[in-house]
């Protein structure tokens, strides 16, 4: 059995002022868990989700746009040493978190299932393409950084995509308690499954969200 290598880096302050709904037992939390585990991904669930957050969209940024929402990922970037020229979000939504990753990349493109969220993007969203995360219409090692925040692990997809040294930006907004949630450990088991090859990661938490950044070992 592989064991790629985690290290924990020292916690910072923060928190998360968006809509809170429910937490563990919420069906997204058992789809999550399916995908990543399991590897079950099927047309009624792709409906499913859609649905779900087409239903979500018109209300998504202004119920989770606040200033400190995007502390976590730039601090997954920067104590991460994340790098590359070219990056994709994956389950972009409105593309809230562009705004922290626009300028740091040279080509920076948004990717979600949902029609609806693309269409409430926020001002100055980035190249937007409506897609299913399990079968990404990118080439073979096309992306140097792909970036997760409360998004569904597709691990086949992640490691064709991802250059050869390219990192996988793991973000949970609220730590366990966010319902497309998986644990580091959980991340990086997922990913040496599908491959049969190691994986390690860098991970940390600001204030109750946590964060991760995953590459080959």
């Amino acid at each position: 059995m592989l064991s790629g290598a985690i290290e924990v880096l020292p916690a910072r302050a923060g928190s998360d002022e968006g809509t809170r709904g429910t937490v563990v037992n919420h069906r997204m939390r058992e789809v999550t868990e399916l995908v990543a585990g399991q590897g079950t991904w099927d047309a009624g669930m792709v409906d499913e989700v859609r649905v779900l957050f087409d239903s979500l969209a018109p209300e998504w940024t202004v119920t989770r746009d606040h200033p400190d929402r995007n502390l976590p990922l730039v601090d997954a970037l920067d104590r991460g040493g994340v790098e590359g020229r070219t990056a994709v979000e994956l389950g972009a939504g409105t593309c809230i978190s562009a705004r922290a990753l626009s300028g740091r990349f040279e080509r920076l493109v948004a990717i979600d299932l949902s029609r609806e969220m693309l269409a409430h993007a926020v001002d100055a969203a980035p190249p937007l393409v409506c897609a299913d995360a399990s079968r990404l219409p990118l080439a073979d090692s096309a992306v140097d950084v792909l970036v997760l925040q409360n998004m569904f692990l597709f691990p086949v997809e992640v490691d064709r995509c991802l250059a050869g040294e390219g990192s996988l930006v793991w973000v949970n907004s609220r730590g366990s308690e966010t319902p497309i949630h998986l644990p580091t450990a959980a991340v990086v088991a997922s990913l040496e499954s599908v491959t049969g090859s190691a994986w390690r990661a860098v991970t940390s938490m600001v204030g109750e969200a946590t964060w991760a950044v995953v590459r080959r070992a």
